[in-house]
């Protein structure tokens, strides 16, 4: 379900404060559950002690070929797909990635639009640190107007896609959410990967370290939380069958 953030400050305020909340939430789970284990320890005796240690032994087997299975299907690396002519083997990609791995990142984008290659730059390093995602991107410049453009066409219009750059976050087969533009993140190009890193872990799309704080740039908006930039799709812009927007097409909410 796409939740379509709102395309006023005091919105795209509440959907960091959100993230923000969720995560903080988890966190504190967390290192509740970590006592926990401490007590537990302190009050085992030697034969419990081994039992620990080889259910611990044999978890660390199982993350290992977990790791590798991920690696063996193409996590690890923000790859392109649909790269075929005229797009047309983008959808049966799409599908593909999104039946191999339970959580799929989807950049659409335009080399054009020099907003995508911020994400372009944060999105290869955020691929290398969580190989329990998958990244990949798709060119919609493979997409004409009038509906012709193949699998990535097809992509663009079902999947709602009308602003470059978009996020799209894939989860057990199904688009949970959208990220499009830099609303999210602030409304401005300045936000790090740390802030993109925060925001995609908020919405379940990677998993975040034990511990991780919500970036000072997110709580205290020096990345522009509350000075947004991109809200609305202006006007003259293409909105029909296979039709697409940039953030350029974006004005200030009135």
């Amino acid at each position: 379900m796409d939740l379509g953030y709102g395309n006023s400050n005091q919105v795209v305020g509440a959907a960091a404060a959100k993230a923000i909340l969720a995560q903080t939430q988890a966190q504190e789970n967390a290192l509740t559950a970590e006592m926990a284990q401490y007590d537990t320890l302190l009050n085992s005796t030697d034969s419990e002690l081994d039992q620990i240690r080889e259910r611990r032994l044999a978890q660390m087997k199982k993350a290992a070929e977990q790791k590798s299975k991920w690696l063996a299907n193409g996590h690890g690396t923000y790859t392109a797909i649909g790269e075929g002519q005229h797009g047309a083997d983008a959808a049966r990609e799409f599908f593909e990635v999104t039946k191999k791995s339970d959580r799929v990142v989807v950049h659409f984008h335009r080399p054009a639009t020099r907003h995508c290659d911020v994400f372009h730059a944060h999105l290869e390093k955020l691929a290398a640190v969580h190989p329990e995602t998958r990244f990949v991107k798709i060119n919609v410049d493979q997409c004409s107007a009038d509906g012709g453009g193949g699998g990535a066409t097809y992509l663009v219009e079902k999947l709602g896609i009308v602003v470059m750059p978009t996020i799209l976050i894939v989860k057990n087969r199904q688009a949970h959410h959208h990220i499009r533009g830099f609303d999210e993140l602030g409304g401005a190009e300045n936000f790090s990967m740390e802030a993109l890193e925060f925001v995609l872990g908020g919405h379940g799309a990677l998993t975040l370290p034990e511990g991780t704080e919500p970036p000072a740039e997110l709580v205290d908006g020096r990345a522009g939380v509350n000075d947004v930039s991109v809200s609305r799709f202006g006007k003259g812009s293409r909105r029909g069958r296979g039709a697409y927007g940039t953030s350029e097409d974006y004005e200030e909410e009135d």
